[in-house]
């Protein structure tokens, strides 16, 4: 019972993830705060050229997203830096290593709140 066949481990990595997908229900309405964020993230990323993806925003109004390189996160964390947001750059290093003399190379994740 040691060894699991491929077959077995993708089942129970299924089992894990709808699990997880059932914890929040779908049909949960943003916050006026999170609509407001989430529109603001819309428009920044599609003046990036929709670089952004894989965006979330809490219902407290805090952001984050992904997009790969560099100069694509910091675009989208200008525009909301000056729609009144917080803003932090996130260099994600897969695999412990990031080749920094190519920074539009690497995913970089961007996150921030709305200022108080």
């Amino acid at each position: 019972m040691g060894n699991k066949t491929g077959a077995t481990k993708s089942l129970l990595v299924a089992g894990v993830f709808t699990a997880c997908a059932g914890a929040i229900p779908p049909d949960v309405p943003d916050t006026e705060t999170q609509r407001k964020v989430r529109t603001d993230l819309e428009q920044c990323n599609a003046a990036s050229g929709n670089k952004g993806y894989g965006d979330a925003v809490t219902p407290e109004g805090k952001y984050s997203f992904l997009a790969n390189g560099q100069a694509n996160v910091e675009t989208i964390l200008t525009c909301m830096a000056s729609k009144g947001y917080s803003s932090r750059l996130v260099i994600l290093e897969p695999y412990g290593y990031v080749d920094r003399s190519n920074p539009n190379r690497f995913r970089v994740g961007g996150e921030g709140a709305p200022s108080r």
